[in-house]
């Protein structure tokens, strides 16, 4: 069995995972599990009595939770008859195929890619993704695990140490910074611009937000006065929400968005994204490139300063 490039057994942790990843990295946008926040120091000192604070007596902090080990891949489900027939052997319950991999993570650094077949782990065939899950949550940061992948009609096999997943999942977003845009997956129903891929020469701001969100509403007028200001000199602004069809035209009767707006009712384009929180606000260059991505409402002078940046 071929083995894929850049990476082997002799690997060091320390090569495999970045000093930065330590602090922080389930495996994928589809199997997220959300991050709990353990107890802070300040409410334990909030809970004590003088007497036990002048004592020296004060209750630690609780541990944090280790962090939990993943691949550093997002994941979507592939059934067995959508598997090229030369990745056999398959089971019938089908595989996984990677829909993103994040700067920085092992899986980068083993050269895993978008669009590759998982098809076993540790030499167990996926039996759909809860394979490839239980295994993976049964190890811990560091452990080396050995994949089969599907690529280009073959099949390989690949080692690679389990990276440690954020505790905070907003970082995941800002690990995409500096990379090439995902493609948008879904409809426009309002001012159809198409494809990212169409748009490059351009600067596009895309603004995930919902209909039932506040920041979100604070910040649609400044991004529409910003739309008006500089789509003549290259920017073009593309709202973005996961809600219902039915849901979004209503919003827009009422209250009417000059810049396109787009259906994300799959939400493939916001766990593209990596989206977890509304408004997030991601800025692409005019060579498709993403290079700033800001969380919350923001005045409509901080949304110039990034787009004219780029412009």
């Amino acid at each position: 069995m071929p083995r894929l490039p850049r990476l082997s057994a002799s690997v060091s942790l320390r090569a495999l995972i970045p000093a930065a990843l330590f602090a922080a990295f389930a495996l994928g946008t589809s199997d997220r599990a959300e991050a709990s926040a353990p107890a802070g120091s300040d409410k334990a000192v909030a809970g004590q009595s003088k007497a036990e604070m002048k004592s020296g007596s004060a209750a630690r902090e609780a541990p944090k939770a280790k962090p939990a080990a993943w691949l550093g891949v997002s994941i979507a489900d592939v059934p067995a008859a959508e598997i090229p027939a030369a990745f056999a052997p398959i089971t019938k319950e089908g595989a996984v195929r990677i829909q993103q991999v994040f700067k920085g993570t092992s899986a980068d650094q083993a050269g895993l890619k978008e669009g590759d077949f998982i098809l076993a782990i540790n030499g167990m065939p996926l039996m759909g993704r809860k394979t490839l899950l239980d295994t993976i949550h049964s190890k811990t940061i560091g452990d080396i695990v050995e994949l089969r992948i599907g690529r280009d009609g073959k099949a390989a096999l690949q080692k690679m140490a389990l990276s440690p997943r954020p505790e905070d999942m907003r970082s995941i977003t800002q690990m995409l910074v500096g990379g090439p845009a995902p493609s948008l997956d879904g409809k426009y129903y309002s001012g159809d611009v198409g494809s990212l891929a169409k748009n490059k020469g351009k600067v596009v701001l895309l603004d995930f937000w919902a209909t039932w969100c506040g920041p979100c509403r604070m910040t649609i007028p400044a991004l529409d006065a910003v739309y008006k200001k500089y789509h003549d000199k290259g920017l073009e602004v593309i709202g973005v929400s996961s809600e219902s069809l039915d849901e979004l035209k209503a919003f827009q009767a009422s209250g009417k968005v000059g810049y396109p707006l787009f259906n994300d009712v799959a939400k493939l384009t916001t766990n593209h994204y990596q989206a977890f929180a509304y408004p997030t606000l991601v800025v692409i260059d005019r060579q498709g490139v993403i290079q700033r991505i800001e969380v919350g409402a923001h005045p409509q002078a901080a949304i110039e300063k990034w787009v004219q940046e780029y412009l």
